[in-house]
């Protein structure tokens, strides 16, 4: 795996930050950058990384906040797929 584009991490992390507000504690939204830091580095894809992120949210905060993530993010991991098949 390549490193993934700083724009498009950070981009993520914006999303997730927006949807969890007040909802997350700076605690958890480290370990969340966390996650997108490895996906930064290229250790996990976009995919990977989303999909971890969500499970997260959906064990510690709600289902509704991890589909609203999911929903969001979704554009970005495909696009994000397609440019690593290529």
């Amino acid at each position: 795996m390549s490193a993934a584009p700083r724009e498009r991490v950070d981009e993520v992390r914006s999303i997730i930050h927006d949807v969890l507000g007040g909802a997350a504690s700076k605690i958890f939204l480290g370990r969340i950058d966390a996650v997108l830091n490895d996906w930064a580095e290229g250790k996990m894809t976009a995919a990977q990384a989303c999909d971890k992120v969500q499970k997260m949210v959906g064990l510690f905060i709600g289902e509704d906040k991890a589909r609203e993530i999911g929903a969001r993010c979704a554009l970005i991991v495909m696009r994000e797929s397609a440019t690593q098949k290529k």
